[in-house]
């Protein structure tokens, strides 16, 4: 066999291993993160005279900002009543909308109906829910093979699935894992250096104005 022949053969099983190990290193696609909707829920206890309680404040604060950051669709508020006219069910639906216009979500957003069934009207709750995007990774430990015995220098089974599942976990809207935000038209310029100051582990926001000097500043008025 000539050397060449020798040559180009151990080329062909180079890159054919190349190739191999390649797959193997594209961990994202052997742990994708996948992008399903859930529907995030919230009950609201009445307080007397049909109010929203002061104490769910912080709750309702998580509601409205995860409506913000990854709702798939209007709120859906149904509150339980007596009757479709029954006043302490309509003044509760109505300070539970003041109280959600008032965390900014808009009002073609949110959708109030009323349960009448006996057992719903007992209660008076307003259940408030609306379909919401999440980020899904694999569950990482599962160890198919020997991660200390690698005579081949192979990844594990579980190589870069850590990895997924912290970006699935920090990821603000999941949506932008399957399209991308459009651009906010800010200053690629701009952008850049912030970044260069986050390298260095400089302050990244915009430097605070000097005030205005009015007429006069230095003497007092005088």
């Amino acid at each position: 066999m000539t050397r060449q022949l020798v040559a180009a053969i151990l080329c062909s099983l180079s890159l054919a291993a190349c190739e191999a190990d390649m797959s193997d290193h594209a961990y994202a696609e052997n742990h994708p993160i996948k992008v399903e909707t859930r529907t995030a829920l919230l009950i609201l206890e009445p307080a007397a005279g049909g109010r929203v309680k002061i104490a769910d404040a912080p709750e309702i604060d998580e509601f409205a900002r995860d409506f913000g950051n990854r709702s798939a669709g209007g709120i859906m508020i149904r509150v339980g009543a007596n009757s479709a006219t029954d006043p302490l069910a309509t003044a509760f639906a109505n300070d539970v909308t003041q109280v959600l216009l008032s965390r900014g979500i808009p009002a073609s957003a949110i959708q109030i109906s009323y349960a009448t069934d006996p057992e719903t009207a007992k209660y008076g709750r307003a259940v408030m829910e609306y379909p919401i995007y999440v980020a899904l990774a694999d569950e990482c430990g599962t160890w198919k093979d020997r991660p200390e015995f690698m005579p081949e220098n192979e990844n594990s089974y579980n190589f870069g699935c850590s990895m997924q599942r912290n970006i699935a976990a920090m990821v603000v809207n999941p949506l932008d894992l399957v399209d991308a935000a459009a651009p906010t038209g800010r200053l690629a310029a701009r952008a850049d250096n912030v970044v260069g100051k986050y390298i260095v582990g400089g302050k990244i926001g915009a430097s605070p104005e000097s005030p205005a000097m009015l007429p006069n500043a230095t003497t007092g008025g005088q």
